[in-house]
């Protein structure tokens, strides 16, 4: 799977006092089996160019291509197979305990062996399935709701991951487990797009780095 994005440019509120606007002039690609890195100041833009390359914002001008093709003409297909995870993993809980919450995408996307893929998401983010089952996602600890954020992006199997600041609120440890998780996820073929301004925390796990803004 190839994910490109060129020339995107996204007009907020426009015609309006608030109208302010995202603009990527360049291009980069993301790709199974390899880690993007998309850097930048706070405010350049990145949480924007993460939602147009996961298909869940449409630029105002520009180009995005899935392997070769335009999302917008059937997003819900492309959507599959892409994991999305928020900066601050409770603006993406729905339910109100970790099974759900893990299993809610494949259950989106039609998947039938919501009991498998529930607990090897567990297993490969180093989450105990039985122990977390019934615990209120809201109520874990930062390193726990980042874990169970991305069993959540994972249960579906996805190509690609696209994560917004995904240390943000961690501790070094759990830091630590992140990064041994990305590891693994490249090493079995699998893609992500990464929004940081800690650059050199994930150097050792990406392949490319592209910056945005000045």
């Amino acid at each position: 799977m190839e994910i490109l994005v060129r020339n995107v440019k996204h007009v907020y509120s426009p015609g309006t006092p608030y109208e302010t606007t995202v603009d990527f002039p360049g291009e980069f690609r993301v790709k199974t089996g390899e880690i993007v890195l998309l850097t930048g100041k706070n405010g350049s833009g990145k949480t924007t160019i993460l939602q147009i390359s996961a298909v869940l914002l449409k630029p105002t001008s520009g180009e995005i291509l899935i392997d070769g093709k335009d999302p917008w003409e059937n997003p819900r297909n492309f959507r599959k197979k892409i994991g999305f995870s928020f900066q601050f993993p409770e603006d993406q809980f729905f339910e109100m305990d970790v099974f759900s919450e893990v299993t809610f995408a494949p259950k989106n996307f039609d998947v039938k062996d919501l009991e498998a893929r529930y607990a090897r998401a567990m297993e490969v983010v180093g989450l105990d399935p039985s122990k977390y089952r019934n615990k209120v996602p809201f109520n874990l600890s930062g390193g726990e709701k980042r874990k169970v954020a991305l069993a959540s992006i994972i249960s579906h199997d996805p190509d690609v991951l696209i994560l917004d600041e995904p240390f943000v609120g961690l501790d070094i440890p759990s830091r630590r487990e992140i990064l041994e998780f990305l590891t693994r996820w490249k090493n079995q073929g699998k893609g992500a797009l990464i929004s940081t301004h800690r650059t050199k925390a994930f150097l050792s796990v990406s392949d490319v780095v592209v910056k945005i803004g000045k």
